[in-house]
C-alpha cells in the first residue's frame, strides 16, 4: 500500500458547491444538480479522493479524484478504452477535466459500489483470476504500450536500489537510534539478497507475456457487485498501472494481495498463450510476491533520503512491518526457485 496521509473522515454538508472539486464537477457536467454532500476518502502525496453524495437524478454517487494529470489520462485510458474492450465490468467515468496550470487535473469516476474483496473466499479470488486473464489478453491487441508507464522488472530494480540507497545514507549519517539503525540496515540486506536472485527473477519472467499491469492489485480496490447475471468483479485505482511483467498482480497471500485463483488463471491465459502451464504461473507469481514487497518499501521511502531523521518515524514503522513479509518471500524463492 503506498504511503498515505489518512485524516479522520470530512464530510462536508454545507458550502458544498463552494468545494473545488463540486466546482469541477459542475463544469464539467452542467446538467448536474448539487451534491447533497462531499467526503474526503484519501489524501496522498500526489492526489486526493473525494465522494459527492447525490449528484445524479437516481442518487448515485460520484468519485472526484485530483491527480497529476498524466496520471489521469493513464486511468481515463483505461476505464474508456481497454476494460470495455475487454468485454470486462467497468466503472463508468464521467470525464477528466485539466485545472488552468495543467500539472493537475480532476478525474470522475462511478462510486464502486458493493462488497469489499476477500481473498480467503475461492469464489473472490476466482472472479480475480477470470478477470486478470481476460483483461491481459484483451490488452495484448489494444495498443496501449507506448501510453502506459513502463513496468519491467528494470522498473522494480531501481525502485530497489533507490530505496537501499535511501537506507544507506541514513546508516552513513549515523543519527538514528540503535534500534532503527537496526531495522534500516536489515531491510538493506534483504534487499542485496532479492538483487543477488534478480537473474533468476529475469529468467522465471521471461516466459510471461507483456501486458497490462495494475500495480495495486489489492483488495482495496477491489468490490464484488452482484447483478442479474451473477457476481462481477470491479477493479478500480490505477494510479500506478503499466506495461510490462504483471507478475506484482499475481502476487500471493501477501499484504492484502488479491491473490487471485493462478490456475483459472492459467486456463484463460492459455488461449492466447498455449506455452503456459500452471507451474509458470506459480513461479511468476513467487516473483509477484518479491515486487509487491520492493514497491510497498518503495512507498515508504520515496523522498525520504534528506529528511530528518525525526520525520522518518512513519517511514521506519512502515519498513519493520514489511520485514517479516520479506524475508518469508525470499525463503520461499530461494526453496522453491532459485
Amino acid at each position: 500500500m503506498p504511503l498515505s496521509k489518512r485524516t479522520m473522515s470530512e464530510v462536508l454538508t454545507e458550502g458544498v458547491r463552494e468545494h473545488p472539486a463540486v466546482q469541477a464537477w459542475l463544469q464539467l457536467q452542467s446538467d448536474s444538480g448539487e451534491p447533497s454532500s462531499l467526503e474526503l476518502l484519501q489524501r496522498r502525496r500526489h492526489s486526493t479522493i473525494y465522494r459527492l453524495g447525490e449528484v445524479r437524478q437516481d442518487g448515485a454517487r460520484v468519485i472526484a479524484k485530483r491527480c497529476r494529470t498524466a496520471t489521469a489520462q493513464i486511468e481515463h485510458t483505461i476505464y474508456q478504452e481497454l476494460l470495455p474492450l475487454a468485454g470486462m465490468p467497468v466503472l463508468r467515468c464521467y470525464g477528466m477535466l485539466e485545472e488552468p496550470e495543467g500539472e493537475y487535473c480532476w478525474l470522475f469516476l462511478e462510486d464502486a459500489a458493493g462488497v469489499r474483496y476477500s481473498p480467503q473466499l475461492p469464489n473472490n479470488r476466482a472472479l480475480a483470476g477470470c478477470w486478470l486473464g481476460e483483461t491481459q489478453l484483451a490488452a495484448a491487441s489494444a495498443g496501449l504500450k507506448s501510453r502506459l508507464p513502463d513496468r519491467e522488472l528494470d522498473h522494480y530494480l531501481r525502485l530497489l536500489r533507490d530505496c537501499r540507497a535511501m537506507l544507506l545514507h541514513h546508516l552513513d549519517g549515523n543519527a538514528l537510534s540503535t534500534e532503527d539503525a537496526a531495522v534500516f540496515r536489515n531491510v538493506a540486506a534483504h534487499l542485496d539478497a532479492l538483487e543477488s536472485l534478480w537473474g533468476k527473477l529475469e529468467e522465471i519472467c521471461d516466459v510471461m507475456p507483456r501486458t497490462l499491469v495494475h500495480g495495486d492489485f489489492v483488495n482495496k480496490n477491489l468490490r464484488i457487485r452482484d447483478v442479474a447475471t451473477g457476481p462481477e468483479l470491479l477493479v478500480f485505482d490505477w494510479e500506478f498501472a503499466g506495461w510490462g511483467v504483471p507478475a506484482a498482480d499475481l502476487a500471493q497471500v501477501i499484504d492484502r494481495a488479491a491473490s487471485p485463483d493462478l490456475r483459472l488463471y492459467c486456463s484463460i491465459l492459455n488461449r492466447g498463450h498455449s506455452h503456459l502451464d500452471l507451474s509458470d504461473i506459480q513461479a511468476v507469481a513467487a516473483c509477484g510476491n518479491l515486487l509487491r514487497i520492493v514497491d510497498q518499501m518503495s512507498w515508504a521511502t520515496t523522498d525520504q533520503e534528506f529528511v530528518l531523521p525525526t520525520r522518518l518515524v512513519k517511514a521506519i514503522g512502515l519498513l519493520r512491518s514489511y520485514e517479516p513479509s520479506m524475508i518469508g518471500a525470499l525463503s520461499a524463492f530461494q526453496r522453491s526457485w532459485a
